[in-house]
């Protein structure tokens, strides 16, 4: 039986927020979860996971206690993403030495002395994890939270750091040479496919994070197990959990004073209203963001009803050129299961627009590309109809701002709500939604959770 007054209101159901509202049950509050369809929660960001990220829920699951944290490499699986740019193929691997690798191979700017005699080396894994002890204690830091910071360097480390030095110079190079620069498009790309944002500048702050994910191995999140688990052990110490949406809210002025669900329950009141996930079309409240929206236009089809295809790994591949950076369609992500292959086509979101308006402009820009592409990525390709998937993806493109003067890492971004009827802002709504974290993603989200617990 629900409570008529929470502590703290989670509107949409994703893991980091059952942790959250799991680490503030434990602290003593009143914490509802609902899992409202009309709050779409579904990302990549919580599924594509870096060690670091790993690494950064476990630290959280030690601060908070949680008991499926221990066993957090249940729902982990060995992943793979994979780059098509017009002169490149990328591919990640299981380890850091076959990532480095990679890049050594595809772009000459990697082939120095140093690096080159890294990837003979056996401990470039060990290094990795020695760094992450350096690295993410001091990005959780005070310092880091309140005052400026030189970006991070780990000195022990000769081949990381080269590695790093020539990543951002060629990062913030695109345009200083005829020659074509195609790793700026690979990093896109890849943050495009596992950190729904698109970014197209990289500040030398940044440097360190960029490196230590494209280096690092990646997992797939299990999120349907995961969460299966988290809602279990929120009610076990006394959280409620609610599959409901709001018929309604309650405002007074700007303010929100309480949300009507479509069950028995009724009315409920609270003192912190937490925003997972973004409000659908149609809802009663809608997010307004600063920087430029993309939708993920979303097709899916079936692979042959007779044709097995085996998997070793997850896998998600995105698709970029030249000449679609920078324009409304900036890039392709494809996730490949089993039996089935869901495309996202990012078109630019425009006032008023629907998904079904983009189809036909969308795939006339997409279909050549992936009709040269797709039979060497996926023999089961066939011909497919886009459907109507609306998940959002921001474009980093702001960031650059006065990063030589005062730095705060952590930002959150600026997220309003507003009333859909009258457009009214409200004061209430505190958005964690995937891209509440400026900059660092999931490693900055999860830190933002373990300082929402001091």
């Amino acid at each position: 039986m629900l409570k008529s007054r929470y502590h703290a209101f989670f509107l949409g159901k994703t893991p980091w927020g059952l942790l959250h509202a799991f680490a503030l049950r434990k602290k003593g509050q009143d914490v509802l979860v609902v899992d409202d369809l009309n709050i779409s929660t579904i990302s990549s960001a919580y599924r594509w996971l870096s060690q670091f990220e790993v690494q950064q829920l476990q630290l959280l699951g030690q601060k908070i206690d949680h008991p499926a944290m221990s066993e957090l490499s249940s729902y982990l699986t060995p992943a793979r993403v994979r780059v098509y740019t017009p002169k490149h193929q990328w591919v990640s691997g299981p380890s850091v030495r076959d990532n480095l690798r990679e890049f050594v191979r595809k772009f000459e700017v990697f082939q120095t002395e140093t690096l080159l005699k890294a990837i003979e080396s056996d401990q470039l894994d060990d290094d990795l994890t020695q760094m992450a002890k350096t690295f993410i204690p001091w990005f959780q830091s005070f310092e880091v939270r309140k005052k400026p910071s030189a970006p991070f360097a780990y000195p022990q480390c000769a081949w990381l750091q080269e590695f790093q030095k020539i990543l951002v110079t060629e990062l913030n190079r695109p345009y200083q040479s005829e020659k074509p620069n195609e790793l700026p498009q690979l990093v896109m790309a890849f943050f495009a496919a596992t950190s729904q944002t698109i970014k197209y500048n990289f500040t030398q702050h940044e440097a360190a994070f960029i490196a230590l994910k494209l280096l690092s191995p990646l997992f797939e999140l299990d999120i349907r197990w995961m969460e299966r688990e988290l809602i279990r052990s929120l009610e076990s110490v006394g959280g409620h959990y609610k599959e409901a949406s709001i018929q309604s809210w309650q405002f007074w002025e700007e303010h929100v004073e309480a949300a009507l669900l479509d069950s028995y329950e009724g009315v409920i009141s609270f003192d912190r209203l937490l925003l997972y996930g973004t409000p659908k079309a149609h809802a009663e409240v809608e997010c307004h963001f600063k920087e430029k929206v993309y939708r993920g236009l979303e097709t899916s089809w079936s692979h042959a009803q007779h044709e097995l295809v085996t998997m070793n790994r997850s896998e998600v591949i995105t698709m970029t050129a030249p000449h679609l950076i920078g324009t409304d369609v900036p890039v392709m992500i494809l996730e490949d299961q089993p039996r089935s292959t869901t495309l996202h086509v990012l078109v630019e979101d425009k006032p008023g627009a629907l998904a079904q308006f983009y189809r036909m402009e969308a795939m006339e820009l997409a279909q050549p590309f992936l009709n040269h592409n797709m039979p060497q990525i996926m023999p089961h390709f066939a011909n497919f109809q886009p459907q109507a998937g609306w998940d959002i993806w921001l474009e980093e493109t702001q960031l650059n701002e006065r990063v030589n003067q005062q730095l705060y890492l952590h930002e959150s971004r600026d997220v309003k709500v507003y009333r859909r009827d009258n457009q009214m802002r409200l004061k209430d709504f505190e958005y964690w939604g995937p891209m509440m974290n400026k900059r660092f993603g999931n490693l900055g989200f999860l830190t933002e959770i373990l300082w929402d617990l001091t």
